[in-house]
């Protein structure tokens, strides 16, 4: 599904408009669907691309491949990765049950709600599961 003519990218629906991320930057919108601001990274990719290749991967990448080479710092270590990822795991868990999760402070996971946690898994083909 299309939204504000793209391909792919995040639309983050609020009750006064929505903001639309992507690799490009972001826009902001009112409930109308008038832009009302935006940033731009000052590169402009294709948003059906599927391969990823843009400035900011390009810039993780190059990060990420100085980290293991000369041990430089990370731009985004990975506990923070972490946490975004499990919060957009955790938004859709939210979205597919229609209610909201009460989470353990502790470790993050889902409290009291057996079937909300039956997503917090995932199921892999033989042979491809992770071996840690």
């Amino acid at each position: 599904m299309k939204f504000y003519g793209r391909d792919r990218g995040s639309v983050i629906m609020g009750t006064t408009g929505s903001v639309l991320l992507d690799r490009d930057g972001y826009e902001i919108y009112d409930l109308g669907g008038k832009k009302l601001s935006e940033f731009k990274v000052g590169t402009v990719t294709n948003s059906a691309d599927r391969v990823g290749r843009d400035s900011m991967t390009d810039a993780h990448f190059r990060n990420f491949i100085d980290a293991i080479r000369t041990g430089a710092k990370l731009n985004a270590p990975v506990a923070v990765g972490n946490v975004a990822v499990t919060m957009l795991q955790l938004s859709n868990i939210a979205w597919e049950r229609q209610r909201v999760l009460h989470l353990d402070p502790a470790n993050g996971k889902i409290k009291d709600d057996p079937e909300s946690m039956k997503g917090w898994n995932r199921s892999y083909e033989p042979g491809w599961e992770p071996k840690v």
